[in-house]
């Protein structure tokens, strides 16, 4: 395998992507970052308090170290992108994409990180297998599937850091390293807070007391002074308390008096007690993937919370080729639910860059509810996709 020929190839082919699609996630979020080479440090109320007086009104929801980041990066390009890209920011008209003939160079660099980051994990997926053609399918997969290339590069998908740093956390557990591993895992947490559903595994995984307090001690500590000196009333709604963090819990069933028991945390909960129970049997990777599993079997989940989960499925496959088609059709189903939402941005508006007649096209969403209640029919596509996971789960906890 010539490694340069497919790396050459797949750059690319994302630089393709990045510059072709736009949603107006990658728009926002450069806004909102741009604050921090104007001197504004705690980005959380500062949007609050200014919010009357502010083109874009959205909230920062993601942690500190994403505004840091992100924020850091546009500090040195900002230069180079020249006033126009400025000027570009604070416009928040809905014209303000079409036609700009500089929007394929901003989105390009906007999405450089990603790039970056991407191919680290495609590198990190090489390094992940012993056997030299299992990791180089595995970094191949990983380049070259659509599913990954659309959720990064259409969807400005910064979920991606988190994503990154948790397999580098499992590069590190492979070698037995579980401290250095928490210290990843905490890193994850300080960008997306979903990569704190391990630590309890990591805890089983641990050998003895002092590691299991370690393990669990890390994490938290790391996040904690991450997010410790912007905590205000704004960084928990706009941030830690926000839908996108809460709704990994939403489904529940009612058992009266106003309490209810949520689905998915009640399963998190059995898969950990079972790690505890069969511990001679546990295997830490098949918990985090059935651990995934539960949460995009049981919740309205985000297009960008299935990238959570691409990089152990990329392994799956290359392990378990036996399961290559199942894993296909839980991504074809996984990808296809976010595709019915009401929102524009996830069909049609991708390619508002070059025209507004494609305001005119309906949605999927529309499209079915001519004859179909759309509702209805993501359940059911939803419903699948659960029972493909259900079948996935077994099969690769069976032999533990």
């Amino acid at each position: 395998m010539n490694i340069s020929k497919l790396l050459v190839l797949a750059i690319v082919l994302r630089l393709l992507v990045s510059a072709l699609l736009f949603h107006p996630d990658i728009k926002t979020i450069a806004f909102q970052t741009s604050f921090l080479k104007r001197g504004v440090v705690n980005i959380y109320p500062y949007l609050i308090n200014n919010k009357a007086i502010l083109p874009l009104k959205e909230e920062f929801v993601y942690f500190p170290l994403t505004y840091f980041t992100l924020g850091g990066y546009q500090a040195m390009i900002s230069t180079f992108l020249g006033k126009d890209f400025n000027s570009w920011l604070q416009d928040a008209g809905a014209n303000s994409v079409v036609n700009n003939p500089n929007i394929f160079k901003y989105l390009i660099f906007l999405k450089l990180p990603l790039l970056i980051a991407d191919l680290a994990i495609a590198f990190i997926l090489l390094k992940l297998f012993k056997d030299k053609k299992e990791g180089e399918r595995a970094f191949t997969l990983w380049l070259f599937n659509p599913f990954t290339i659309v959720l990064i590069y259409a969807f400005s998908n910064i979920d991606l850091f988190a994503v990154l740093l948790t397999l580098i956390a499992f590069l590190y557990i492979k070698r037995e390293k579980l401290l250095t591993a928490a210290v990843f895992i905490g890193l994850a947490v300080s960008f997306k807070l979903y990569a704190l559903l391990f630590v309890p595994f990591l805890i089983l995984k641990a050998k003895n007391t002092k590691e299991k307090l370690l393990v669990l001690v890390i994490p938290l500590l790391m996040f904690l002074v991450t997010i410790i000196p912007f905590w205000s009333q704004s960084f928990l709604d706009s941030a830690l308390l926000s839908g996108l963090s809460t709704r990994l819990f939403g489904p529940s069933f009612t058992i009266g008096f106003g309490e209810s028991i949520v689905m998915g945390l009640l399963l998190m909960s059995a898969l950990f007690f079972a790690g505890f129970v069969f511990d001679h049997k546990f295997h830490l990777f098949n918990y985090f993937v059935t651990l995934l599993l539960i949460i995009f079997s049981f919740s309205h989940f985000h297009i960008s919370w299935l990238l959570w989960i691409a990089p152990f499925l990329i392994i799956l496959v290359v392990k378990r080729p036996i399961l290559s088609l199942p894993i296909f059709f839980w991504a074809i189903f996984a990808i296809s639910i976010p595709l019915f939402y009401s929102d524009r941005f996830m069909t049609i508006s991708l390619f508002r860059i070059y025209t507004t007649w494609y305001d005119m096209l309906p949605t999927p969403f529309l499209a079915i509810q001519k004859f179909y209640d759309p509702f209805i029919f993501q359940g059911m596509l939803h419903s699948v996709l659960a029972g493909i996971s259900l079948v996935i789960g077994y099969k690769i906890n069976k032999n533990d």
